[in-house]
């Protein structure tokens, strides 16, 4: 990125950006009318270069791929295949702002208790490594005996030890299953073995939320299906996709393709009820509203846990450091 004129240049079109042109384009501008509206001084290079590789004959659906922000650009680019430019932005921003709130929600409740907890853990670790040393070694020199001291000291060493390791378990098997096929592997085991998980319930509802983004958007069930199935940067989305669109293919009705082990074991019913109804929009929104309800309760559950299991932690670890510090005091006043 670079400076021009104290103004800071893009190298990528921000979503405000692209949200004013998927409302220009929904009111029949041509993207030439779009450009010149929309073009400021951070933005107008992106806007120049655009507008040449258009001239020289490269499809918007090429030309644009570059600019995109990473945030959106892989649904743009995913709805591609099935979807003209101005609807693949429509949507894609559409979808990128649904998702977007449920990661700020899910992240939120547990970011601060699991950073308190690392920065706890870390704490101790380095106040063992450059500090205990130096105070057992002053207390030995007075005879006094740290055996119990010496015991916890083990004990914390072998907690941090599994702590670190298990961090980066985790995290290597996040790493691993980034690929989209590797996630559909471990959803499809986990739906076998563990139904109606956390996991089921957020993605039926992320489904759900975009399926009626779709059908919003004036296509059928039949056409919303196909365009999530397009979705690869959204692997689990896109399974759950093809196995309703597969279900209903086969015959079944959208209950019992709802009913499968891949998805909430709630929503079919409230599919059910959507069935006896005129208003199948408002009966979805319902679910949406109420699986949100139960995973933030989820969400809220999992951070109390880790939160006092981090005070329990914390509290453990001041006692044990205070004990150590004041332990030179006690062995100078038996003199």
């Amino acid at each position: 990125m670079g400076f021009s004129a104290g103004i800071f240049i893009e190298k990528t079109l921000s979503v405000e950006d692209l949200s004013y042109l998927s409302k220009l384009l929904d009111n029949g501008l041509s993207l030439g009318e779009c450009f010149d509206l929309l073009k400021n001084r951070k933005n107008e290079e992106i806007f120049s270069k655009l507008r040449k590789k258009l001239d020289e004959g490269v499809l918007v659906e090429k030309a644009i791929e570059e600019f995109l922000p990473a945030s959106l650009r892989p649904y743009v680019m995913s709805l591609l295949g099935s979807l003209s430019f101005a609807q693949a932005l429509s949507i894609s921003l559409r979808f990128h702002k649904r998702i977007e709130e449920g990661k700020e929600g899910l992240f939120h409740s547990l970011a601060y208790p699991l950073f308190l907890l690392f920065v706890s853990v870390t704490a101790l670790y380095l106040f063992d490594l450059y500090g205990i040393d130096s105070i057992f070694a002053l207390i030995s020199s007075f005879d006094v005996k740290i055996g119990i001291y010496h015991d916890l000291r083990i004990l914390l060493r072998i907690f941090v030890n599994i702590f670190y390791y298990g961090v980066l378990l985790i995290s290597g098997l996040l790493l691993f299953y980034l690929k989209p096929k590797r996630i559909t592997l471990l959803y499809i085991f986990l739906s076998r073995y563990m139904p109606n998980s956390f996991l089921n319930i957020f993605y039926s509802e992320e489904f759900m939320s975009l399926l009626l983004i779709c059908m919003d958007q004036g296509y059928s069930t039949k056409e919303s299906l196909t365009i999530l199935k397009s979705m690869k940067t959204k692997p689990v989305i896109s399974l759950l996709a093809f196995h309703m669109d597969e279900s209903l293919m086969e015959g079944q009705t959208l209950k019992e393709a709802a009913g499968s082990r891949f998805y909430d074991a709630s929503l079919s019913r409230f599919i059910r009820i959507a069935g006896y109804t005129n208003d199948f929009s408002s009966i979805i929104e319902s679910y949406i509203f109420l699986a949100r309800k139960k995973i933030e309760r989820r969400m809220k559950s999992y951070s109390l846990t880790v939160q006092l299991l981090t005070y329990a932690f914390i509290g453990l670890v001041v006692i044990f450091i205070y004990q150590i510090l004041f332990m030179p005091m006690q062995a100078i006043s038996s003199f």
